[in-house]
């Protein structure tokens, strides 16, 4: 199960854990590792990548112009569409709602409370995030993208 800051990372030119994150999924798409994603994931991603391009663009002309909102909306789709050409998407229905309501004592970030719900539910080996805190409360295994980069190496 990859986390959607890991996504994000791979997707959002500025972030700093791109290089990474990009070399994470290369290298577990090498190795053939079946990677999911919290469907919930998709939403977040979509808002997040499309407002940081509209961000940046603000930044470098000064205002954002319909054609760079169009861009910046359409870039979004596109990573959305190759995000599920490189991982599947764990469901989310009603008993992940509440799986996510029970975490809320150790918890009380609700998108990684989902997060954990999607791993239960797909009962993922490995939860890769760089979340800190979420690693520390996951009730499965979780690893940083580097530990993980470094554990695909031992499955060859």
């Amino acid at each position: 199960m990859v986390d959607t800051n890991v996504w994000l990372d791979y997707f959002i030119p500025s972030r700093r854990g791109r290089s990474v994150a990009i070399e994470f999924l290369r290298d577990a798409c090498t190795a053939q590792v079946d990677l999911l994603y919290a469907a919930t994931s998709s939403k977040d991603l979509f808002y997040l990548i499309s407002s940081e391009h509209k961000a940046w663009y603000r930044r470098e002309h000064g205002s954002l112009s319909q054609d760079a909102a169009a861009a910046a909306t359409s870039l979004a789709w596109d990573c959305l569409s190759v995000l599920s050409q490189l991982a599947t998407p764990v469901p989310c229905d009603l008993s992940d709602i509440w799986m996510a309501s029970r975490q809320r004592e150790l918890h009380s970030d609700y998108e990684d409370d989902l997060i954990i719900a999607a791993a239960l539910r797909a009962q993922a080996d490995l939860l890769v995030t760089n979340d800190v805190k979420l690693s520390s409360h996951a009730p499965v295994a979780a690893m940083n993208v580097e530990n993980a980069r470094n554990y695909l190496t031992t499955l060859k």
